[in-house]
């Protein structure tokens, strides 16, 4: 079995971004266990008009070694809009946590709390870097529970 202790502590904070950047532009993520290298391609499943052809190395690598990669799955939509909503509640009472709390409440939530965020001057930033932190720990959580 796998000390999972030491795996997690040997994977670097720029393994962690990585993956975390990947995942954030819509690639599949694989983690060697072994050599900690990190393949991504598109997913085939959700660029149905892709040619599998530009990723067919990084597909077949992963394939091939199937054991050896562990898959880092994306948060699913009711985990990305609970990110949303605790990085919401997180913002002191204003017009910029009012405008971010109707979007998350109407239709159409991650359309328009990404309109609103991209428009709240000082709150884009806080809310990239509040993303990129919630998506390591769902990597490391992940990871956490990986064993041979």
């Amino acid at each position: 079995m796998l000390d999972v202790r030491i795996f997690l502590m040997e994977i670097s904070r720029e393994i962690l971004n990585d993956i975390a950047n990947s995942m954030e532009t819509g690639f599949k993520c694989f983690l060697h266990r072994d050599t900690f290298e990190v393949v991504t391609y598109l997913d085939p499943e959700q660029y149905a008009d892709m040619d599998t052809k530009d990723w067919k190395e990084e597909i077949g690598k992963v394939r091939r070694n199937k054991k050896k990669f562990t898959e880092i799955e994306s948060m699913t939509s009711p985990d990305s809009f609970k990110v949303m909503k605790e990085f919401v509640d997180s913002l002191e009472n204003n017009s910029s946590k009012v405008r971010l709390l109707t979007a998350l409440e109407g239709q159409k939530p991650f359309a328009n709390f990404k309109h609103q965020v991209d428009n709240s001057g000082e709150y884009r930033e806080l809310w990239f870097s509040f993303r990129r932190q919630k998506n390591i720990e769902w990597i490391q959580k992940q990871l956490s529970f990986v064993s041979d």
